[in-house]
């Protein structure tokens, strides 16, 4: 360890023989007389010092700063300018000291969850739907049909999932199917399919299996020729007419768009012949087509959905819909249901064929008291079915011979124009 500088040693030793003045006594008394023991006497080195800072009164701070000169060299060292201070909060905790308040995170704003999709349930029979529950629906929607009728049901009953207490939906579906009376009849699996469906309302979705060769005598009508559409419309008449007079409320619906341009070319005039057979038998017509093409006209496996959101509609083969495609091909049909589920009584029956007189309806009623069987259908509506209109967009049901009504043959029309047609 190196001494001391000589210039410490005489300022200590001169504090020191000040300090011990004051006593009355001198250093060399002390090491001679041997009064006090070496540690003795550096404590008592330390409170001359003291003494010695305190008479120092005119100058405090450099008393102060030289309390532990004997540590430092004599001279006076020049120092760095003071860095400033960072405010910081990790000096430590102190009782009496305050302590800065830590800043506060805002929450995470989570993003809501959409709404789980609705799944409604299918039934085989009207018995399957009201089997082991306390409030049975009391009705029931029958879909007839093939593959698009299939995915139509499913979107139908998630589209009806708040109202499946009172309605029910019934399939009766064969993939390959159509108006044609092969691979399957519908003439002759209508009749079981309705007994178990008991059905309120009947959507028929037939006809994307129906281009085809149709046997002509000895030779074969090709699709979409003048013979083939003469045929195709009759047998479609014969259908339509069938399933009217069985199950009273018949909706048509119509083909929709596929990922194949050339049939969907085919699609649309086959849509044209049913529209036109639909408006014959006096039956609703539910276009579907709009809803899966895009602003040109083209098909769009991805579109809007019935909940406003931009969803997948299609499958990859281009035939197939997805759920969501499901319930907006629904959507075009569930105005028309709703409808005819307000109306009371049956459907419309088939088209009257009798002489005009007995045929003619206006709107105050026929002069004289008319039969039962003759009486137009009530104009007004009760107060559900206006409520309905004004917020659904259900248009009341058309009275026959209205300006509403397009079921043919119309009101007045001759029996040689009938039989003309």
């Amino acid at each position: 360890m190196a001494a001391p500088p000589a210039s410490g040693v005489r300022t200590l030793a001169r504090r020191l023989r000040a300090g011990l003045s004051l006593a009355g006594l001198s250093l060399d008394d002390l090491s001679l007389a041997g009064l006090l023991p070496r540690a003795a006497a550096c404590l008592l080195a330390l409170l001359v010092a003291g003494l010695g800072l305190a008479m120092d009164a005119r100058h405090p701070a450099q008393a102060q700063a030289d309390l532990f000169f004997f540590l430092r060299p004599p001279a006076d060292v020049p120092r760095a300018a003071p860095r400033p201070q960072r405010p910081s909060h990790t000096n430590g905790w102190w009782p009496f000291q305050p302590q800065p308040d830590m800043p506060v995170q805002p929450p995470q704003a989570t993003k809501p969850k959409p709404p789980p999709e609705p799944e409604g349930v299918v039934y085989s029979s009207a018995d399957a739907a009201i089997q082991g529950k306390r409030q049975p629906p009391s009705q029931f929607v029958l879909v007839l049909g093939d593959r698009l009728a299939n995915q139509l049901a499913q979107g139908l009953a998630d589209i009806y999932v708040p109202d499946r207490a009172r309605i029910a939906v019934v399939e009766s579906t064969v993939e390959e199917s159509g108006f044609l009376p092969q691979p399957v009849d519908w003439l002759a699996r209508a009749t079981e399919a309705i007994a178990a469906g008991r059905p309120s309302v009947t959507v028929v979705a037939l006809g994307s299996d129906d281009l085809q060769p149709i046997k002509d005598g000895d030779a074969f009508a090709q699709p979409l020729t003048e013979r083939w559409l003469e045929l195709y419309s009759k047998r479609v008449d014969e259908v339509l007419a069938f399933l009217r007079d069985k199950a009273g409320r018949v909706i048509v619906v119509g083909l929709a768009p596929v990922a194949n341009g050339g049939l969907s070319e085919e699609y649309a005039r086959l849509n044209e012949v049913l529209k036109a057979r639909a408006a014959r038998a006096g039956l609703p017509f539910a276009n579907v087509w709009d809803g899966f093409v895009d602003e040109e006209g083209k098909y769009m496996a991805n579109g809007p959905a019935v909940d406003g959101q931009r969803r997948r509609l299609r499958f990859n083969d281009g035939v197939r819909f997805t759920r969501a495609g499901g319930r907006k091909l629904a959507f075009f049909v569930q105005k028309d249901i709703n409808r005819m589920l307000e109306e009371p009584g049956k459907a419309p029956s088939a088209p009257d064929a009798g002489p005009s007189s007995a045929r003619a309806i206006s709107l105050a009623g026929p002069p004289n008291p008319p039969k039962a069987s003759d009486a137009p259908l009530a104009t007004a509506a009760s107060a559900k079915a206006s409520a309905r209109v004004l917020k659904d967009g259900v248009a009341p049901h058309p009275v026959r011979g209205r300006a509403d009504d397009f079921s043919w043959p119309p009101p007045g029309a001759t029996d040689t124009g009938a039989s003309a047609r």
